[in-house]
């Protein structure tokens, strides 16, 4: 069961012309029409690399409520004849919080979606407010996690981490380190420092990017952590929350030694497979070389492969 597999709508346009447009013409043309079918072809190379179900999401991009209506919409009437190969989780406005809420209802209820999407940014977007909590009790009463995942980048922050590259190589950087360039531990941080883990004790967030770079920095968050006075100090402890409210996708672990990383730095029941589809082709193999490496039994090897995602994502028999 791959968790973080992608898809661009027809409506959206890769001909970007205004700053804040996603600079979407740098996909390659192959890759655009992969992210566009869900049908035969898709299938057919789920089945060639060995995935049994899709969770779908879209490319994250940063829309009106309304255009995310749109979206959610026609990915829910792509889906529906494939209830057996794919999931889907509902893309969110990044910017109304109350929005974002209603639309998760309206997805989780009428299309039985399995979870959001909400996109993240660098340019001061926080997401540690109290005005998000509307958004967070909706999830845990319905049970779904929500996804934090960088927005793809736009033609104005482009030469923020592309410099003067030409443009042959822009898109294997975006692809390799714009989610990196984008991601910090500063937004998780922020999030448990608003003691939203004590409001919400079973609201569950699944993210990438190698957990937000929190997992080597754990021994240097808990002190800081327990450093902060008593009345500023969330009730739960970091590591508890990281440990039961945390799921990380594998979209960015791209070899053994950083899998190996990643099982000691956060409970295996809590690893996802994902194979970021259509943008990287390695996961297969790293699989198999995860199943005959020893790193993991072969119950946790199940549970990283497809036993974690069905019971987060409440799917019967989806492996």
């Amino acid at each position: 069961v791959a968790v973080e597999e992608y898809y661009l709508s027809p409506d959206i346009s890769t001909i970007a012309t205004a700053p804040h447009d996603p600079a979407l013409h740098l996909i390659p043309s192959a890759s655009l029409i992969k992210l566009r079918n869900i049908g035969p072809t898709r299938i057919r190379e789920m089945r060639a690399n060995g995935v049994s179900t899709q969770i779908l999401s879209h490319v994250p991009i940063d829309v009106p409520s309304k255009s995310c209506q749109k979206i959610n919409d026609m990915l829910a009437s792509s889906i529906v004849t494939s209830p057996d190969r794919f999931a889907a989780i509902a893309l969110l406005p990044t910017s109304d919080p109350k929005e974002a809420a209603n639309e998760l209802q309206r997805c989780v209820t009428k299309f039985k979606f399995v979870g959001g999407l909400l996109g993240i940014k660098r340019d001061g977007h926080r997401l540690d407010g109290v005005e998000w909590d509307v958004l967070w009790a909706v999830a845990e009463r319905y049970k779904v996690p929500i996804a934090l995942r960088p927005l793809f980048p736009s033609l104005a922050q482009l030469p923020d981490f592309a410099g003067s590259a030409p443009q042959s190589v822009i898109f294997p950087l975006i692809t390799a380190f714009h989610a990196h360039h984008t991601v910090s531990p500063y937004q998780f941080l922020h999030l448990y420092a608003s003691k939203l883990f004590d409001r919400f004790p079973h609201i569950r967030f699944l993210i990438s990017q190698f957990g937000h770079s929190v997992p080597p920095l754990i021994s240097r968050i808990e002190p800081i952590v327990n450093s902060w006075p008593e009345s500023a100090r969330p009730k739960r402890k970091f590591l508890e929350v990281w440990q039961q409210n945390i799921y990380i996708s594998t979209a960015d672990v791209l070899d053994l030694a950083s899998m190996r990383a990643l099982t000691e730095q956060i409970p295996v029941d809590r690893i996802l497979y994902a194979s970021n589809y259509p943008f990287e082709e390695n996961s297969k193999v790293l699989m198999g070389e995860l199943k005959e490496s020893g790193i993991v039994g072969k119950e946790e090897w199940e549970g990283i492969a497809w036993k974690n995602a069905e019971k987060l994502f409440g799917l019967k028999g989806a492996g």
